[in-house]
């Protein structure tokens, strides 16, 4: 008997953000293909599940023979509100674009227990646009500031993974690898002294370790994958009211993060799953030099000195997501799952970068087996948790996130 399972993260936030899986276990000599669409939640730059978006999947390292995947992504989220006081007529129109992406995997094997894979995908990605109303220095002004426009924020990345697994007799797999990751950002705030930042793409390693544990007479599979936190060096030019054209370099992490994944069969052809994935988000920080000094120095402009700078972000908390699925086989050609995730809110006030808090997701996935290709369709329906915003008071409420994912395996 043999079991393998996909698992794919798209997504942003905050957000934030975005999971695909697709699971094939081998029950009583009948392969079970069962597709599901699972996102976390990535519309913004700022979420409360951080800016997540691939959910660094690894698990094509635990299927079987010659393997060519690519996932095409396509996330439409919807981020209204309302400023308290009436701000700018009230209304705060969707401030996260449209964002669309693909992930690529393939898998070989290197002898009867070993294989070899490589996994590029994008790990992390915001990007928030506010357009309403008219907005200047709320730090230098704050009661003529009306809105937050003109706030803007782009992180981009991409990530090469090259795995090695080794198979024991005894259904035990232990795998791992180095992880080449590739981040740039860009960023706009006339809010605090027309600040602007563009940060050059910077390259660092990281690595993987994980191992899986299966008993193949119930379809069982329990894998834990550990990522390492990533360290960069971005070369950045910041600009301001206290100066113009700054470099400098913005030094940060990206976190490490845990992934647990898990299934069993519960009945012919009828698959449980789930996954948790853990992220310490408290490991990264935005905090530019200029940036920093330009909000201490509007800090004791309007309170008076020293003043207090500040991140341009950062987060308080770490976060953990939850997914669970039923899967179930119809025929040789066709199976179906159903998903529900869910990530509690920081329950803290949320601002321009940070536009939601936590999310709950449902979602469908169907996948068609031929003989040597399989192509799987997703759909995920994700509920944005409302947040109030902070300094120009307003609340973020009622808005939701749809994501469609089609993907294409092929056997060779």
């Amino acid at each position: 008997m043999t079991l393998s399972l996909q698992k794919y993260l798209i997504g942003e936030s905050n957000s934030c953000f975005n999971f695909k899986i697709i699971i094939e276990v081998y029950m009583k000599r009948t392969l079970i293909n069962i597709a599901i669409l699972s996102t976390i939640l990535g519309t913004g730059i700022a979420q409360a599940g951080g800016i997540d978006r691939s959910g660094q999947g690894t698990s094509i390292i635990l299927k079987e023979g010659n393997l060519l995947e690519i996932t095409s992504v396509s996330v439409s989220p919807k981020v209204t509100g309302k400023y308290t006081y009436g701000f700018s007529g009230g209304v705060i129109t969707d401030v996260t674009p449209d964002y669309s992406f693909t992930n690529l995997a393939f898998r070989t094997d290197i002898s009867d227990d070993m294989a070899l894979a490589i996994i590029q995908d994008e790990p992390y990605g915001a990007n928030v646009s506010w357009t309403d109303g008219t907005a200047t220095d709320y730090t230098a002004d704050p009661v003529v500031a009306l809105s937050y426009n003109g706030v803007k924020a782009e992180i981009k990345s991409n990530a090469t993974t090259v795995l090695v697994s080794y198979d024991s007799a005894d259904n035990f797999t232990v795998y791992g690898g180095l992880k080449n990751q590739s981040v740039s950002a860009t960023s706009t705030n006339p809010l605090a002294g027309m600040y602007s930042i563009v940060a050059k793409e910077d390259s660092s390693i990281g690595y993987v370790l994980g191992a899986a544990i299966e008993k193949p007479e119930i379809a069982m599979r329990v894998a834990l994958t550990y990522h390492s936190k990533v360290s960069h060096d971005l070369t950045v030019m910041e600009s301001s009211v206290i100066g113009a054209n700054q470099p400098s370099t913005l030094s940060f992490d990206t976190p490490e993060a845990y992934n647990l994944d898990f299934q069993t069969g519960i009945a012919a052809n009828t698959l449980l799953f789930g996954s948790i994935r853990h992220v310490n988000w408290k490991q990264f920080l935005l905090k530019p030099d200029h940036y920093f000094a330009t909000t201490k120095y509007l800090d004791a402009a309007t309170n008076g000195a020293p003043g207090t700078g500040k991140a341009l972000k950062k987060y308080d908390n770490n976060t953990t997501t939850y997914s669970l699925g039923l899967g179930r086989k119809f025929n040789d050609q066709w199976s179906a799952a159903v998903t529900y995730g869910t990530e509690a809110a920081e329950g803290t006030l949320g601002g321009p970068l940070g536009p939601t808090d936590g999310f709950s997701k449902t979602g469908v996935g169907v996948t068609y087996t031929g003989e040597k290709a399989t192509v799987t369709l997703g759909v995920q329906k994700v509920n944005n948790g409302d947040v109030g915003l902070d300094p120009i008071p307003g609340t973020m409420s009622g808005n939701t996130t749809l994501v469609t994912a089609v993907k294409i395996g092929y056997k060779f």
